[in-house]
């Protein structure tokens, strides 16, 4: 509230009231100052209010504005003895007071009056007159005295009144009540006058026009004729009781917005952006991901498509919407106009899609000498290699086949492996697990790793098999003793991927790969553990179900070997005979065979799951070790029967 205006001095202080989500008891203790009346509220008044006024107030009209708030609040102020209870509407029909207790009510006053009718019954009159009462207010009928009971504001009473008054004539008409839902009632009243005069004045040929009198508060019309007329107003006023043409609201609704798949707070970053900013956002979901840079997809193309030809909002203003966000019911709050929330609901329901997930297989394989450059040829004959050395392929009839890769590796091909690469009664899920057997019981190849992870498109996914081994990275000296720094790093298979649905079912992969392994022996002048690393970082495109092998990563590892006695070693020309000296050289070449594998719906995660325990089964099928003749072999924990549900 701000202090005394000026303009209105001479009338007393006045008061500028400007309030935003105020405590109505904070409210009701401001006005108690202002206006010196001991106020009592009831428990169960409670709650927020906003006000907002450019007009100095006097006391008086403080205590009016506040009866207003009240009233929209659901309450009201009943005066009792020099006090005033400020109780829910819904109990004050026994509150009110008589014009004795209260001469000169304010507007808002709840008081009961008595209306004596001298001309029709009071029963008819209630119910023409009850629509009128506010729906905390009481109107009953008195029988023996032929009088109206009214409960109601000040205000409400005497209009009431007023509406008695020039109905109660003895005309020989009854009253009647027309509720008027969807047109005005004050247009449709006008109009049911004009009709029902010349119409009734042409037939009867007398004065006896019918009266209309509207209420315009409850929208409805009183109409005092005779029965026979009362038929025709009420075909007139369906005729014109018709819904018009829709007009946009000017008053701000709020709706709860549940999400199903996105994230309640990205959501709302991506509204308040799009309607800050006064247009459509570049990208208007890719906040959603940790890193913008990683959205693309099918999905986003489509919705993006459908953003292109959605509804203009240049004319909305920031001050005119709020968006929140409710973390914990994962929801979104907009309060705004009628019109924005259809835009606005139909931008969620594009943007709140359920986006595809990816499974990705991988197997990390260390092939050496000439079987490495044999496959090596193999993949060379394959799709185009990418830059930087790479060779890269897939399972086409033009490239490697997986009858060939079998061969090379040493494995047994089954009758029902085809030169184009297929398998005869296999699924591709099939496939691949066969050459993950091969890979596996090869000896001329070493599987270091059969990782697979599933995660969403563009949502990156990272994999680590090994070890974290501290190594010294330095050493000071404090207090005559030496103290060594450690860090940890990991040593092993560590593969990071970042897969793009796009369209046609073809999956972008951006592979990060790496391969590392604590060095056997030592180097002269190296202070701590050596490392050997290998690491493929590229981007290739693979289809659904296809399985893409890069490859090239080629390692040399010469050492050498001298053992002598010592002395005798060291003698001239003989020395030779008393020491040996060996060389050794390996060369290893690293393959990586990836297959991804869109799941778009339940269905595909459970034929995946289904396929995997399918595996499992298998290996538990398979003879046990025997191990030792003397022992009892292990007993072997079954899997359960079935996995439905599962995934």
């Amino acid at each position: 509230m701000l202090p005394e205006s000026p303009v209105l001095a001479d009338s007393g202080p006045t008061f500028v009231i400007n309030l935003r989500d105020a405590d109505i008891r904070s409210l009701s203790e401001q006005v108690s100052e202002i206006t010196s009346r001991t106020l009592v509220l009831d428990p169960n008044v409670t709650g927020v209010v906003t006000v907002i006024s450019t007009t100095p107030l006097t006391a008086a009209g403080v205590w009016e504005l506040f009866q207003s708030v009240l009233a929209v609040q659901g309450f009201a102020a009943l005066p009792s003895g020099d006090l005033w209870r400020i109780v829910p509407q819904a109990t004050i029909r026994e509150g009110g007071t008589t014009p004795q207790e209260t001469p000169n009510p304010g507007r808002l006053d709840v008081i009961t009056e008595l209306v004596t009718l001298r001309n029709f019954p009071a029963t008819t009159a209630v119910a023409a007159l009850r629509p009128l009462v506010a729906s905390f207010g009481y109107i009953e009928a008195i029988v023996d005295t032929n009088t109206l009971v009214i409960t109601d504001t000040a205000e409400n009473v005497r209009r009431i009144e007023d509406i008695v008054r020039a109905l109660d004539v003895d005309n020989g008409q009854e009253v009647y009540s027309i509720r008027v839902r969807n047109a005005d009632a004050t247009e449709v009243g006008a109009a049911l006058q004009g009709a029902l005069g010349s119409a009734v004045e042409g037939a009867a040929g007398n004065a006896l026009i019918p009266r209309v009198t509207v209420d315009a508060r409850s929208n409805t019309i009183l109409l005092n004729t005779d029965p026979e007329t009362i038929a025709v107003a009420r075909d007139i006023v369906a005729s014109l009781d018709v819904p018009g043409p829709p007009v946009p609201s000017v008053l701000p609704i709020t709706r709860v917005y549940n999400l199903r798949f996105a994230d309640a707070e990205s959501m709302a970053e991506v509204l308040q952006g799009l309607v800050g900013s006064g247009g459509l956002a570049t990208n208007p979901i890719a906040e959603s991901l940790p890193d913008p840079d990683f959205f693309s997809g099918e999905v986003v193309d489509a919705t993006l498509g459908q953003l292109a030809t959605a509804p203009p909002v240049s004319s909305l203003a920031a001050e005119d919407i709020s968006i929140q966000a409710v973390v914990d019911s994962n929801a979104i709050v907009v309060r705004a106009r009628a019109e924005v929330q259809a835009d606005l609901a139909a931008l969620i329901g594009q943007l709140d899609q359920r986006r595809p997930q990816v499974l990705i297989e991988a197997a990390i394989v260390e092939v050496s000498g000439d079987i490495a450059e044999a496959l090596g040829v193999q993949l060379g004959f394959g799709a185009a290699a990418p830059p930087a050395g790479f060779a890269a392929t897939s399972f086409s009839p033009g490239g490697p086949t997986l009858r060939n890769i079998l061969t090379l590796l040493g494995a047994p091909v089954a009758g029902g492996v085809s030169p184009q690469g297929l398998s005869i009664g296999l699924s591709s899920q099939d496939e691949f697990g066969v050459l993950l057997q091969a890979l596996g019981s090869s000896t001329k190849a070493n599987l270091l790793s059969n990782p697979s992870i599933t995660t969403l498109d563009n949502q990156a996914a990272e994999i680590i098999v090994g070890q974290n081994v501290p190594f010294r990275t330095g050493s000071f000296t404090s207090e005559g003793s030496t103290q060594n720094t450690i860090e940890r790093r990991d040593v092993g298979i560590t593969m990071r991927v970042i897969p793009r649905v796009n369209q046609g079912d073809v999956v972008q992969l951006d592979i990060e790969q790496e391969a590392s392994s604590l060095a056997q022996s030592t180097v002269q002048g190296a202070a701590d553990l050596i490392t050997n690393t290998r690491s493929i970082k590229t981007t290739v495109l693979a289809d659904n179900g296809g399985t893409i092998v890069l490859g090239g990563l080629i390692s040399d590892d010469r050492q050498t070997n001298q053992t002598d006695v010592p002395g005798l070693s060291r003698i001239p020309v003989v020395g030779g005979l008393f020491r040996s000296r060996q060389e050794s050289a390996r060369r290893q070449t690293l393959f990586v065979f990836l297959r991804p594998t869109i799941l778009r719906t339940r269905g595909d995660a459970q034929a995946v799951s289904g396929n995997r325990f399918q595996r499992l089964r298998a290996i538990e099928a398979a003879p046990p070790d025997q191990g030792s003749l003397l022992l009892a072999p292990k007993p072997v924990q079954r899997l359960p029967v079935e996995i439905d549900g599962l995934y």
